[in-house]
């Protein structure tokens, strides 16, 4: 998939899963769908930024095996309510988490359910006025392993 220009893709994650992931506790997020995206994804929820993370793969696993591996997906709490009578869910897998000392405010249009767009600029102004210089640092060189060079 092609990168957007100036753009960070956002997933939603319910809380309190988006600082697990955040924090590399959580390392595989259940979904009902699949994706084909690989990259760097801004981790938000309620309308706030608590880091980044690389999604490196994704796959279909059966419930009840999804049960064996709780220490990855840390859900098993909500799992049977979440998986809602389905025989299997996707997981979407992460490395490289790049958690925020404290979440930053982050804007997106009302209603996004799964995935949204930041404005790359505006997130790293507000993370360098906070002074998460490292964390700029660890972004910067996450997203430089996912460019392409232009051959054009």
């Amino acid at each position: 998939m092609r990168r957007r220009r100036g753009v960070i893709r956002g997933l939603i994650v319910r809380w309190p899963y988006v600082e697990m992931l955040a924090n590399g506790t959580k390392k595989w997020e259940l979904r009902k769908c699949n994706t084909k995206f690989r990259g760097v994804v801004a981790l938000v929820s309620r309308g706030m930024l608590y880091g980044f993370a690389e999604l490196t793969a994704s796959f279909k696993m059966n419930v009840a095996k999804l049960k064996r591996y709780e220490h990855m997906h840390r859900a098993s709490d909500i799992l049977d309510y979440y998986a809602g009578g389905r025989d299997s869910l996707y997981v979407w897998v992460f490395k490289h988490p790049i958690k925020l000392p404290s979440p930053i405010k982050v804007r997106y249009p009302r209603g996004a359910m799964i995935w949204v767009y930041l404005n790359e600029k505006q997130v790293l102004k507000a993370m360098k006025e906070r002074g998460y210089e490292r964390q700029i640092r660890d972004l910067l060189r996450l997203q430089k392993k996912h460019r392409r060079p232009n051959l054009g």
